[in-house]
């Protein structure tokens, strides 16, 4: 990044607990990740110190070249460290107005509320139907779903770019197209596929994530190696404290890795109709239960953390997998500094039960796991006992 853009200290922001993270004079030339579609296909562009060109990227882009206005969904935090850099980048590749519109931080804003208001600012931005806008999601997970369904549906769908700026975000939510917010409770339960025109990872944004943030997003990591790659999880085993002090090698390494994964995933099944692209939502079945008892108290991440967890200790019971599966797994997650139960949050198992029976995994009375059979292998498994879930279920609030 050139000096004049001023960019925040990145090494010193937020991140702790002996962290090396991404130096700001660091530069890496983008590497990219296909995501190949039957209509169409997009790219991954994985880069360090690159925002300034963000701008001249998005150009590339045959059906964004002649498009000279845009809406930048953030959070007022991200937008005041990033906001300005990534306005000046799209001014540079010809965009003749760049507006701004905050989401407020938390998973708890991933609402309808706020979607109206996204909505409200694209309506009186973009008035005239001549004039086509651009969304751009600079954000986190929660910036990245609402911006999207909001572009997915304002006017039928305005083409949108996601910029994450989580290690969440880069691994997984902001790859492969499912918009979506939160209604009476129940987690993403209204959204769509819809499909961004560019995913531009720029590493150095995650430097002033707070640690906490930065372990949300490393328990998708771990989600990828513990079902679809074992050597991505004996890369953990040997790199999960490089990769929690954002180490540059581990973090360019798993990001690439990791996207390659989705990119893969959602080309196989790209609306979730094939039965592919539900080994994502491994963890994710008590997981998002767990996370919506508690009131988002746990992080994303660390909610997914404990389902894996469970899922894990279900698959042993029915002796779909190993016990040593389960104790790899633990003892990554506690390498991680994750946790591995959610004691102490005075949780209902009759409630995360209910809550789970909500879920979209949850068809025809029946529910759905996604369970290891070794590292780096899965298989579903449907219409579980209920009194064995509650069991596993109860041994971890």
């Amino acid at each position: 990044m050139h000096p004049s853009m001023g960019l925040p200290d990145l090494g010193t922001k937020k991140h702790s607990e002996g962290k090396s993270g991404v130096s700001r004079g660091k530069t890496m030339d983008p590497e990219c990740v296909n995501v190949r579609l039957s209509k169409g296909a997009y790219k991954i562009w994985v880069s360090c110190n690159w925002l300034s060109k963000a701008g001249k990227m998005i150009r590339q882009i045959p059906e964004l070249r002649f498009i000279k206005e845009a809406m930048v969904f953030t959070s007022p935090n991200i937008g005041g460290l990033y906001f300005r850099h990534l306005e000046q980048s799209l001014k540079n590749a010809g965009f003749n107005k760049v507006y701004r519109h905050d989401i407020p931080d938390g998973e708890r804003n991933k609402n309808f509320e706020q979607y109206e208001k996204c909505l409200n600012a694209l309506a009186t931005s973009f008035k005239l139907p001549e004039s086509l806008p651009l969304v751009i999601n600079l954000g986190g997970g929660v910036v990245g779903d609402m911006g999207g369904f909001a572009a997915a549906t304002f006017r039928r769908g305005v083409p949108y770019v996601q910029i994450p700026t989580t290690l969440l975000g880069f691994v997984d939510c902001g790859i492969g197209g499912k918009v979506d917010i939160n209604y009476h409770g129940i987690k993403n339960l209204i959204g769509q596929f819809y499909q961004p025109k560019l995913v531009f990872d720029d590493l150095i944004l995650i430097n002033t994530l707070e640690a906490r943030q930065v372990r949300s997003g490393i328990a998708e990591v771990v989600k990828y190696g513990a079902v679809c790659s074992r050597g991505l999880f004996e890369y953990l085993e040997d790199k999960i404290e490089d990769l929690s002090r954002l180490c540059p090698q581990a973090l360019t390494r798993v990001t690439m890795e990791c996207a390659g994964i989705k990119a893969r995933i959602v080309a196989k099944d790209e609306k979730d109709a094939k039965g592919v692209r539900i080994v994502l939502n491994f963890g994710h079945t008590v997981g998002h239960a767990l996370e919506t008892e508690a009131d988002f108290k746990m992080t994303h991440g660390e909610a997914i953390s404990v389902g894996m967890v469970a899922a894990t200790k279900l698959a042993v019971k029915l002796k779909v997998c190993a016990e040593e599966v389960c104790e790899r797994l633990v003892a990554l997650l506690q390498r991680a500094k994750l946790p591995i139960h959610a004691r102490g949050l005075e949780l209902s198992a009759d409630r995360i039960l209910s809550r789970m029976k909500h879920d979209k995994k949850f068809v025809g009375g029946r529910n759905l796991f996604v369970l290891p059979t070794s590292i780096g292998s899965w298989r579903k498994r449907e219409g579980i006992g209920e009194g064995l879930i509650r069991k596993i279920v109860l041994d971890l609030i």
